[in-house]
């Protein structure tokens, strides 16, 4: 037996002009009333007992069910005689309630997977009742629950908050599964009695276990006109229906250090916890769209022991504040604990571990699937540092470097990023703005390459050749055909061993080998070795990773002289020149100097330099090639 409880006694007085005397439960969302919404719902998931515990304009309630033939449910209207609170309807109907239920606030637009609530609830069976938590764009005015990390409740924090203190953000979305037996000592309770405001922080003083379930799927209170204009809203234009995690979700993971806030050398105190600029509008951007917003965050302070993990709680609290007070949030954070190095004063020995969630391992990204059913191949990470695009690249997901931060110069690994952008605003307005519209170029181009062919990307630096290349190849890819890119930067020599000319910078033989290979009749190696080049030592590093070419991929190769190599003529080749606005071009470079460490005068300088070397030869491949000139220069 699996019982709903609707508690649908509210009068509805904010709603009375929108009513026309109707009780609230049956107010119209777009064509259909709250109340049977809801039943419909539970009865989609298997539910199969209705108590609908009524009392303002009960008898229409029932009338309405009953014309409904209840829906084919055993549904039971009861009026509980006058008004008792939440909680208090609910205990005066104790003899009518089955061990478990769910209970729902007759007042709430919800689309929830319910059978992924109910089997997180079954998880404990000593819980007294487990809640539906979210975090909402105005915590600052909202009555706020904190959890541990076993995801137990440990605090209620009622609105007004004060404001010397951090918190985190947790809504209660008044919905729960409720274990009968733990309301047996508040059965005789008199007077009005609410389950948030009384019976659950009473039973946290009893040391009953209550549980915290953390969902961003669509849960809101109707009880205004705007609330209501709004659920309608959000359900014409499908949102509601898209929010359920029955659907696949897609997801923007976000690294915290050097991409939310300024990195700080082992962060481990609140006080140091400062948002970089533009965080907010690009967190609320994401808040608006169809993706998630999580954070995914490697924490070694806490195995070090430099940092608690109710101080890290207090640090993400702070995080979250600062944003909430912004109207913005994020849906979950993770964080990794662990760290294997020992020999720290203070360590903690337990957590000093080779464990799978420390990226560039997927440990928090897998956990983030199985909670939000992402969708892998529509989602990405947004990082600063290379161990931050390994971990997309092992995970697949899409990725994009921000020059915030470390800037992917900490060269701990070598995953390629799909974009590189200077902040998390640029990040978010490619993700929704840029990469579809590129795509759709990408994908009108990629009808005219088949199956083992190759494109030659060229251009000037900083022109966006690395950024197209990979949305080209996803276009490729979504035609059913298999794409490598192969980034000239892999074969670029160190700065000792570099001979005249742009063209003396790279290893053009070594890579025209390989070219050649991948042209034998015999068919292509089933894996190619690549190298790396280190911007800030100016030096070149062998075989750093290695990649899988399957004969019928096409293969793109970019890079400034892309077009000075050469394939055979019985090898379909497509030879592509990308052009973009010089003043665009030159602030970018400016800004990857000064990113190297090098004054404005020296970097404006090697900027000169480097267009007096390069562009005429840059400028006589291109005349082997078709010119791609973007209206938008990609990152």
């Amino acid at each position: 037996m699996k019982q709903l409880v609707i508690l649908a006694g509210g009068k509805g007085t904010r709603l009375g002009e929108r009513l026309g005397g109707l009780p609230k439960p049956l107010v119209d969302i777009c064509g259909m009333p709250l109340l049977e919404r809801q039943i419909l719902l539970a009865k989609k998931y298997g539910f199969t007992h209705v108590l609908v515990l009524v009392n303002h304009a009960a008898e229409q309630i029932a009338a309405y069910c009953a014309a409904k033939a209840n829906w084919g449910l055993e549904l039971q209207c009861v009026d509980d005689g006058e008004p008792r609170g939440t909680a208090g309807a609910a205990l005066a109907a104790f003899d009518l309630l089955a061990p478990e239920f769910l209970l729902m606030y007759g007042d709430t637009m919800l689309e929830v997977d319910l059978p992924r609530f109910q089997e997180f609830h079954d998880r404990d069976p000593e819980a007294a009742a487990t809640l539906f938590l979210h975090p909402n764009d105005h915590p600052h005015d909202s009555d706020l629950v904190e959890l541990d990390a076993e995801e137990r409740v440990i605090g209620f924090h009622p609105y007004p908050h004060d404001r010397a203190r951090w918190y985190p953000n947790l809504v209660n979305a008044a919905l729960y599964w409720v274990r009968r037996q733990a309301l047996v000592p508040w059965r005789g309770a008199e007077g009005l009695v609410d389950f948030a405001k009384d019976l659950f922080p009473a039973m946290l003083r009893e040391g009953l276990t209550l549980r915290g379930y953390v969902s961003p799927e669509y849960i809101k209170d109707i009880g205004t006109p705007a609330r209501l204009d709004r659920a309608c809203a959000d359900y014409r234009s499908g949102k509601i229906a898209r929010s359920s995690l029955a659907r696949p979700q897609p997801m923007v993971f976000l690294d915290r250090d050097g991409t939310i806030n300024r990195e700080v050398d082992h962060l481990r105190d609140p006080a140091q916890l400062e948002l970089l600029p533009g965080v907010e509008e690009a967190i609320g951007r994401l808040n608006g769209s169809e993706y998630r917003c999580c954070v995914v965050s490697n924490q070694p302070v806490v195995a070090r022991g430099e940092c608690s993990e109710d101080r890290l709680r207090e640090i993400h609290a702070k995080m979250e504040t600062l944003l909430g007070r912004r109207g913005v949030y994020l849906d979950r954070i993770y964080y990794c604990p662990h760290h294997p190095d020992c020999g720290f004063p203070g360590e903690r020995e337990e957590l000093k571990i080779d464990c799978e969630c420390r990226k560039p391992k997927t440990g928090m990204i897998d956990r983030a699937v199985r909670d939000f059913n992402v969708a892998r191949e529509r989602s990405w990470l947004v990082g600063d540092s290379t161990v931050d695009m390994e971990t997309a690249r092992r995970a697949g997901l899409k990725s994009v470097l921000v020059e915030t931060g470390y800037a992917g110069l900490d060269y701990r690994a070598w995953a390629s990023p799909d974009a590189i952008v200077p902040t998390l605003g640029a990040a978010v307005s490619f993700i929704l703005d840029r990469y579809p519209r590129l795509l759709a170029e990408c994908a009108r181009l990629a009808e005219s390459i088949d199956a083992g062919a190759f494109v030659l990307i060229g251009g000037q630096a900083r022109s966006g050749k690395s950024t197209f290349s990979g949305v080209l190849r996803d276009a490729i890819r979504a035609r059913g055909r298999g794409a490598v890119v192969l980034s000239l930067d892999r074969w670029l020599r160190s700065e000792t061993e570099r001979g005249p000319g742009v063209l003396g910078r790279y290893e053009l033989a070594a890579l025209g080998e390989l070219l050649d290979a991948l042209q034998k009749e015999g068919g292509r190696p089933a894996v190619v070795s690549l190298g790396g080049y280190n911007k800030l030592k100016r030096e070149r590093i062998e075989a750093v990773e290695t990649i899988s070419v399957a004969p019928s991929d096409v293969v793109i190769v970019e890079g400034t002289v892309a077009l000075a190599l050469e394939t055979k003529t019985e090898t379909e080749t497509h030879r592509l020149h990308l052009e973009i606005d010089e003043d665009a071009r030159r602030e970018r470079m400016l800004k990857e100097y000064r990113l190297r460490g090098m004054q404005d005068e020296e970097a404006l300088e090697v900027y000169r330099a480097r267009r007096e070397d390069e562009v005429p030869d840059i400028e006589r491949l291109a005349s082997t090639g078709r010119r791609i000139s973007l209206e938008e220069p990609v990152p």
